[in-house]
């Protein structure tokens, strides 16, 4: 990779905090990655939670749109204060400091990466609790500065479902693998198209390939989303936190199960217990990234910080895994793709999850023996 060499993540000024980073990428333009990091900020501002975009798409800046801001960001003491949306959502973006929106930011991009690690590091960012970032498409400069310079805690990738779609999303998995950081899943956007009169669902491009994606690279699929007028007025209107729809809200509650490690705020596993945990994997025994796409479990019997015995359980469908694992006395679960209906009926069976973000079987084991994981 070319560019800047560094891997040293920057400091924030001015006694700032940012508590989780979660880069919001794409292989081309296009494919809706704006819509997906502005919907998702809007989302978890309506949870509760304090949260920020860092809109590093400098020459293709469109995050200051989604939101309808027209003021501009000034600075107090030599720090850049965020533009706040009126849903609450901290903003920083080179649109809130051009007189002209439709200015063309025409620069080498050394200093397209400088400007980005200023939005980090001189922004007045004070108590973010989820920060996402939207990254130009692509794999050059500023997701290798984005990935090198900020503590990202994962990435989605955005992507539509044509064929190109493969490769695309091949590129943006080997590039975050390569920076060893975990992509959280996968959010297909142009999915689907519903009838208004009949209700019948029709896939334009097709079925499959964005799954066929995910499972070889163990990734979930989070999100569908449909081609809908009413995503495309919303944002070209600026109510992007007015849209009165569904979409994303279960990938932000799969978002936010993820990264319950990232604190340690949950509750900590009593190793002074014996447990039995499974870990879903697939035929290669790869840990998966998605539960419902298990095959096999790993069941390890612990006591303390030791394995008292390991075991394999097979398993053809997400409701026989459920019954099955109960009847083993299996009382955890560690994965890092269960999505929110099927973390009910985990706890319904009274089976506690642990959320993971990445790794091999035996780092999951080695990690959760050391006492790493907290139960969500």
């Amino acid at each position: 990779m070319s560019g800047d060499e560094s891997s040293q993540v920057i400091d924030l000024k001015n006694e700032g905090s940012v508590k989780r980073v979660i880069g919001i990428v794409s292989g081309k333009g296009g494919v809706g990655k704006s819509f997906v990091t502005s919907r998702l900020a809007s989302i978890f501002a309506k949870k509760g939670y304090n949260s920020a975009v860092l809109d590093a798409d400098i020459t293709g800046p469109s995050i200051p749109r989604c939101f309808g801001m027209k003021e501009k960001a000034v600075a107090k003491e030599g720090i850049i204060q965020p533009v706040v949306s009126k849903g609450g959502v901290g903003v920083m973006s080179v649109n809130l400091l051009l007189d002209d929106e439709s200015a063309p930011v025409v620069w080498r991009g050394p200093i397209i990466a400088g400007t980005v690690k200023q939005f980090w590091s001189e922004v007045d960012w004070k108590d973010i609790e989820y920060m996402f970032v939207d990254m130009p498409p692509g794999t050059g400069d500023v997701p290798l500065t984005v990935f090198q310079s900020l503590p990202v805690d994962g990435i989605i990738i955005v992507t539509s479902p044509q064929e190109l779609v493969s490769m695309i999303v091949e590129k943006a998995v080997n590039m975050a693998n390569a920076m060893e950081i975990p992509v959280l899943g996968i959010v297909e956007n142009y999915s689907y198209i519903k009838c208004p009169d009949c209700g019948k669902i029709i896939y334009p491009f097709g079925e499959g390939k964005t799954d066929d994606v995910g499972l070889k690279y163990g990734i979930p699929v989070l999100s569908r989303l449909p081609m809908d007028n009413r995503i495309a007025e919303a944002m070209d209107k600026g109510l992007v936190e007015k849209l009165d729809m569904d979409v994303l809200v279960e990938t932000a509650d799969t978002i936010e199960f993820l990264l319950r490690n990232v604190d340690h705020s949950t509750d900590t596993v009593d190793y002074g217990e014996t447990h039995k945990i499974a870990i879903a994997v697939d035929e290669n025994e790869k840990m998966v990234g998605k539960l419902a796409s298990a095959v096999k479990f790993v069941i390890a019997d612990t006591k303390g910080r030791k394995i008292l015995d390991r075991s394999y359980l097979e398993v053809k469908s997400v409701e026989e895994a459920v019954s099955l694992l109960k009847g083993e006395g299996v009382d955890m679960v560690i994965s890092n793709g269960i999505d929110k209906k099927l973390r009910n009926l985990l706890s319904d069976n009274e089976i506690a999850v642990i959320p993971v973000l990445r790794g091999s079987v035996e780092d999951v084991l080695s990690n959760f023996l050391a006492g790493k994981y907290n139960k969500a």
